[in-house]
């Protein structure tokens, strides 16, 4: 997709002065070098932020290289960023090219780099200050020419107060922030948003909606929708393809809407005083527990649900022993 058909794009269309501040921003680092943090709540969009930068600058013929550090443990993401070497492990047998590699003379995205472990950041340091990287397993320093962006949902100047981001590091990627609006400070987006996504879920599950049910259009357009346009896609996909008689009910609802609604029945007593760490675990215990059946106990649609990633749903269903009901 070039400039023009980007622009021109249903991303692009927005009546929301808080999101038209964010694309004029985007139009202004364009142009230069500098590296870019885009922060946001998960679901807002960073991606199309950092395509549209990458698409507005002189690299935008070069190729465009985005990666989840979220998506790889430590150890697998050290070698998709810097590549490898034949023999490093027992199983390969062959040079393995990084992320940084192919995004040589274009833009490199790191998303959800406020998961990136401390090892990691300093590695990242290094590659980004010097622009030199090292395959793993190899001797030899290769120079590329890469334009940075990286996106978070985290709150890096906090996390670099509890020493669980680097100073050096965070001053170094954060040349130019850029804030993406949640789809609450966009309601003036949010029917357009809701038309384009109905017409879309219903060529993908070829269901073909002939009316909204007053009950689930006041919802569509009120909902705040913590996940964001993420969580509003979600929505509208589950709630199509649950509709009767070509007919969008209320039926689909996200879970964090019934939560409110329906709330999961307390294990402890209100007359119990117990601590406040206490109160946190027992209710976090609970809410993954209703999350999980609401799910079919499905791991993934769980994690969207909840904006979490699955592996951090596995480790909390091991650290509080929650077992599948047959």
């Amino acid at each position: 997709m070039n400039q023009q058909e980007f622009e021109s794009s249903f991303f692009m269309k927005t009546k929301s002065a808080a999101y038209q501040r964010t694309l004029q921003d985007c139009r202004r680092v364009a142009a230069s070098n500098a590296n870019v943090l885009l922060i946001g709540e998960s679901g807002t969009g960073k991606d199309v932020a950092a395509q549209y930068i990458h698409l507005l600058s002189r690299r935008s013929d070069k190729p465009f290289v985005a990666v989840n550090c979220n998506a790889y443990t430590e150890s697998l993401l050290e070698p998709e960023l810097f590549g490898m070497e034949p023999g490093i492990f027992s199983d390969t047998i062959r040079r393995r090219v990084g992320k940084f590699e192919l995004a040589d003379h274009g833009t490199l995205f790191l998303d959800a780099i406020g998961d990136v472990s401390l090892t990691t950041q300093v590695k990242l340091l290094r590659a980004i200050e010097t622009k030199e990287i090292e395959r793993l397993g190899g001797n030899n320093k290769k120079y590329l020419d890469f334009r940075l962006i990286t996106a978070t949902s985290r709150d890096l100047p906090t996390e670099v107060l509890n020493g669980t981001f680097r100073e050096d590091f965070f001053y170094r990627v954060s040349t130019i922030v850029i804030r993406i609006p949640p789809l609450r400070e966009r309601k003036e987006d949010l029917e357009g948003m809701i038309h384009f996504l109905l017409k879309k879920a219903q060529e993908e599950n070829e269901i073909r909606i002939d009316k909204i049910e007053d009950k689930a259009w006041e919802f569509l357009t009120s909902y705040d929708y913590p996940g964001n346009i993420r969580e509003l896609k979600n929505t509208i996909d589950r709630m199509v393809v649950l509709s009767q008689n070509h007919v969008i009910t209320t039926e689909g609802l996200p879970i964090l809407y019934n939560l409110h609604r329906t709330t999961p029945t307390s294990s402890y007593s209100t007359h119990e005083m117990i601590s406040w760490k206490e109160f946190k675990r027992r209710s976090e215990k609970e809410y993954l527990e209703w999350a999980l059946r609401q799910t079919g106990w499905n791991i993934n649609a769980a994690a969207k649900e909840l904006n979490i990633s699955a592996r951090q749903i596995f480790n909390k269903i091991n650290e509080y022993n929650i077992e599948k009901p047959f």
